[in-house]
């Protein structure tokens, strides 16, 4: 590699600058017209819009009803967004790509924090970027991006405490935020902590009044909203937000043989090429820890050991609700890589590194491919009928599901109309016509392939509206005369 572009990619300012840059290239790109999935992307943002619509920051509210799943921090910064920019499918994954970012950026300062070398640094960013699980996870609006961010934050700030003490401040805020995004989940740094100062042996850390004054924030602010719920509910959110949402979902029913085993499972098959550089280092980092007493690693040991062995005992797994340990898993590898190579191959990995950063960038914003959910279009035909179901079915009435799931695609539905979707669904074609003869002006929605079945069986008794080739949005044939097709009066269209 010439000694100039050598020089320039070990430069710790451009090296920020390009993790930056690229990172909203990579997390923004081609987002303007590809739309959110119907699930959690859907969820989050109607609670967003609804939230910005009624000014209850507190009160969370899903298609007008109290909704106790999640804390609202992520709902109030992508409220906002969609303030400034207007309600859209861009403006509410707008905040993930922001927290993403923030975490790549953490997560380089981090590692420069501990271990005073641009290269780990910029290869522990790297790590955390590729493999795409975790752009993927950047580029939809979910509350996991958000969570990550301040746990990672969290431990930063722990970090810078060991010198400045009252980085233990930042440190009760970023896991009150973490808290806010994720409720109980967002008590690892807490925890994690409390292990790490236990395990090192650290009692007046423990007694410090500026930890202390740290922890007391994050446990105030950090359930600030379920004590405001909490006391306009009573028991009832207790219930459903402790009981029925994160107990009985995480421990309670059946679970499946070796359940606990689902994320190294997922890790085996998506952790690549890392995964076997993230067990060696780990094991270095454990021996290090506890034969060598270094905290450093002590700290960086437990974090994602603690993560991984208490989300393990959990049956609800999904991978990303692990992007918490993804930093500390990206330093660990990183440190550990870094070992290994000399000085001449270091500057040829950080030549690759860079041009798989730009050779990405090109991919997300200048290719036609799709690759993961977030690079092909998500609730395309959901989009395409909004219009017309929005003009046609009065915002005091729900749309009629005939043969659809119970949530797919309700919930993509309700964000892109503004007219909600049945979740009681209607099966047989019998009791639909008798629906049809008793609430002839009720519209409704099926599949393509199901309203042809119907049209051929019941002729003359149901009228197509509009259809693509995923949906048909119908009524009966005596409400024919009242559907209009006149979008004069209406933006267009109602949501991006």
């Amino acid at each position: 590699m010439p000694s100039n572009l050598n020089s320039a990619l070990n430069d710790k300012r451009l090296q920020i600058l390009l993790l930056i840059f690229s990172s909203l290239l990579i997390f923004l790109g081609r987002q303007l017209d590809t739309g959110i999935t119907n699930f959690d992307d859907a969820y989050y943002a109607q609670k967003a819009k609804e939230m910005l619509e009624s000014g209850s920051f507190w009160l969370i509210t899903f298609a007008g009803s109290p909704a106790f799943e999640n804390p609202p921090l992520p709902f109030w910064l992508t409220a906002l967004t969609f303030s400034i920019f207007g309600v859209s499918s861009y403006s509410a994954i707008f905040p993930s790509a922001l927290f993403a970012t923030g975490i790549v950026l953490i997560t380089y300062r981090l590692s420069l924090l501990l271990y005073k070398d641009n290269w780990i640094a910029f290869a522990a960013a790297f790590i955390l970027l590729f493999p795409g699980m975790f752009v993927d996870s950047s580029r939809r609006g979910m509350v996991d991006i958000p969570v990550a961010f301040f746990v990672t934050l969290a431990f930063y700030a722990f970090f810078k405490a060991r010198d400045i003490k009252p980085w233990y401040l930042v440190f009760g805020l970023a896991t009150a935020g973490a808290i806010l995004s994720k409720s109980v989940l967002g008590l690892f740094p807490l925890t994690i902590v409390g292990a790490f100062l236990i395990f090192s042996r650290q009692w007046r850390e423990i007694v410090n009044p500026w930890f202390l004054s740290g922890c007391l924030i994050a446990l105030i602010l950090g359930f600030s909203w379920h004590i405001i719920n909490w006391q306009h509910f009573g028991q009832g959110f207790i219930d459903a937000h402790f009981g029925s949402l994160i107990i009985n979902r995480s421990f309670g029913g059946t679970k499946e043989p070796l359940y606990f085993l689902g994320y190294a499972k997922d890790f085996l098959k998506n952790y690549w090429p890392w995964l076997p550089f993230a067990l060696i280092g780990l094991a270095q980092f454990g021996k290090r820890s506890f034969i060598d007493k270094d905290r450093t690693s002590l700290l960086l040991f437990l974090w994602p050991t603690l993560t991984f062995l208490v989300m393990s005992t959990s049956k609800n797994q999904t991978l990303r609700y692990l992007f918490m340990m993804f930093p500390a898993l990206a330093i660990v590898t990183a440190k550990t890589i870094s070992e290994w190579l000399g000085p001449d191959k270091k500057n040829r990995a950080l030549g690759i590194m860079a041009g798989v950063i730009a050779v990405t960038i090109l991919f997300v914003n200048t290719t036609p491919f799709q690759v993961k959910v977030t690079l092909a279009q998500s609730s395309k035909e959901v989009r395409e009928l909004a219009a017309v179901i929005n003009l046609n079915t009065p915002k005091n009435q729900a749309i009629g599901n005939y043969g659809l799931s119970p949530s797919n695609p309700r919930l993509a539905m309700l964000f892109y109309s503004n007219r909600a979707l049945e979740s009681s669904v209607i099966r047989d074609p019998e009791k639909l016509m008798m629906s049809l003869s008793s609430t002839p002006k009720k519209t409704w929605l099926s599949s393509i392939g199901e309203f042809r079945k119907l049209a051929s069986q019941h002729p003359n008794k149901v009228y197509l509206i509009q259809a693509n080739n995923k949906y048909a949005f119908f009524t009966s044939i005596e409400n024919r005369e009242n559907i209009r097709y006149d979008f004069s009066a209406m933006r267009l269209p109602i949501i991006k």
